[in-house]
């Protein structure tokens, strides 16, 4: 992960993304948590919810592989499929892991 390309890409300043990155990061972690929490319920609204908020920030920073994981989690919920989430939840919470160690060595 080079984080000059990365912030170049973006036209923002590498501190910048790093906080932004840091915000997307704690984000999505808390929505990932609303998400599952909602699933259990079979609450749909919260589900479509936590995963469009993913699917935009994911987007806005070119995290395609996150933004598509969310987009399948937002339409299975959208029609009612919660079945099919799981597979893209751990899409997510792998690649926000990659992404958040690569943070912490600095890459």
């Amino acid at each position: 992960m080079n984080l000059k390309q990365w912030a170049q890409r973006l036209e923002i300043e590498e501190d910048e993304l790093l906080e932004i990155v840091d915000l997307f990061i704690k984000t999505s972690f808390s929505d990932l948590a609303k998400l599952q929490a909602a699933i259990e319920e079979k609450d749909i609204l919260p589900v479509v919810k936590a995963a469009h908020s993913i699917k935009g920030a994911a987007g806005i920073l070119g995290l395609l592989e996150i933004h598509g994981a969310a987009k399948k989690i937002e339409t299975a919920a959208r029609t009612n499929r919660l079945e099919e989430i799981e597979v893209n939840l751990r899409i997510i919470k792998e690649k926000l892991e990659i992404i958040a160690e690569a943070l912490k060595r600095g890459s």
